[in-house]
């Protein structure tokens, strides 16, 4: 027995070509000690040896229960055409698999096989996942009962809620880590924003740093009107001090505008972790103002126009004659091309105004390296959708 087992895990751990070795593995189907069947369908599971299955399907009758419940996995695999009936014979045996020589749990037994009948679209036997889960509680949550739960909320309306609610109770109480972190994603993938102040508070609360990490994820694609003002906040906040560094990364590279690098920059020198302080400055030095998606040239000019206000209250921007001179061209800027339907003064205030300009304050220290950021690379987008909508500036 210690020799087969050896042989078997020799075979895994290299990755054996079964072009060679696949009949020894398959002879083993043929032993009557059961571990050495059990640990063949192992290895043929594994590398989909499909010139098994024809030895599979004559051998499952033959086999004690046990050894069919891991053949039954391998016949789904293959697609075996009467998969369904052996399932449901199967289940309809179960109550007698208690007294067979290694005795098996009847109603686990009915959950494995009504999970595999779920793989192909039958989904009659259902409440046998709420009768195992009732049974042994939530503590001890069964994996194909688990596992179970989401295809029942998402193809079996009737039970969708009961299905959905024990989803959120082992998201919010199961002391199984891997069950609260699937449960999540179940939950938030079928409710999305339904599920956003459960969302919000596993971002803030949760013990478990991936359920927080997945939190962000889902509250970036749900676009949060709120999560600015949140990541703000949970920067100082987060217990991890890689996830701050996440944090602070997506501040400047998902919102990008003045006050996110503000908060930044203020929190950088207080981070308590060396390694994190460090990639927060490196982060802060070569932020680039992200350009918006959805905003063209008078609306990325005014924008900018409230940036230079909002940059200058910063100390960015050193002086209000400094200040003055960009929201004046910008202006300009617009306004021309509103009044004419021309580019070509536009453009010259640009490329021999602005650009320029900035290019001089900086050198003069008029403004500072953040004011300079968002004064060159916002003028460039706006000069990038000007060209977007009238071709090429002259």
């Amino acid at each position: 027995m210690k020799k087969t087992a050896t042989v078997f895990l020799f075979l895994i751990a290299s990755n054996f070509s079964f072009s060679q070795n696949f009949e020894e593995v398959i002879q083993q189907l043929y032993s009557t000690n059961i571990y050495e069947a059990i640990g063949a369908i192992d290895i043929i599971i594994t590398y989909n040896v499909e010139e098994a299955y024809l030895h599979i399907t004559g051998l499952y009758e033959s086999k004690p229960p046990i050894v069919q419940r891991s053949f039954l996995i391998a016949l789904q695999l293959f697609n075996d055409s009467l998969l369904y009936d052996r399932l449901i014979d199967y289940i309809n045996r179960a109550d007698d698999f208690i007294n067979e020589e290694i005795p098996l749990d009847p109603l686990t037994e009915k959950v494995h096989a009504t999970r595999l009948l779920f793989s192909i679209g039958q989904y009659q036997t259902y409440n046998y996942v709420f009768e195992l889960i009732t049974r042994d509680g939530m503590e001890n949550i069964n994996p194909d009962a688990f596992n179970s739960l989401d295809i029942i909320m998402n193809k079996i309306p009737e039970a969708e809620n009961q299905a959905r609610q024990l989803l959120i109770d082992l998201w919010e109480n199961s002391p199984d880590i891997n069950y609260r972190y699937f449960s999540m994603s179940a939950l938030c993938e079928k409710y999305d924003t339904e599920m956003q102040s459960r969302i919000i508070s596993a971002l803030q609360n949760d013990d478990y740093l991936p359920i927080r990490i997945l939190a962000l994820e889902y509250l970036s694609n749900q676009s949060y009107s709120g999560l600015n003002l949140l990541l703000k906040s949970q920067l100082k906040l987060e217990p991890s001090s890689a996830f701050r560094s996440d944090i602070a990364d997506s501040l400047l590279q998902k919102f990008g505008e003045p006050s996110d690098l503000k908060a930044v920059i203020d929190y950088q020198p207080n981070e308590p972790d060396e390694t994190a302080r460090s990639l927060m400055r490196y982060s802060i030095k070569e932020f680039i103002p992200p350009k918006p998606d959805t905003l063209g040239y008078y609306d990325l000019c005014t924008r900018l126009i409230s940036y230079t206000d909002e940059m200058f209250g910063y100390d960015w921007i050193h002086n209000q004659e400094t200040r003055d001179y960009y929201a004046e061209r910008l202006t300009e800027v617009y306004q021309s091309i509103e009044n004419t339907g021309e580019i070509s003064y536009a453009c010259s205030i640009i490329n021999e105004r602005i650009l320029p300009q900035v290019e001089q304050d900086r050198a003069e220290e008029l403004i500072t390296s953040e004011g300079y950021k968002f004064l060159h690379y916002y003028t460039i987008y706006i000069k990038e959708e000007i060209e977007e909508v009238y071709g090429s500036c002259p």
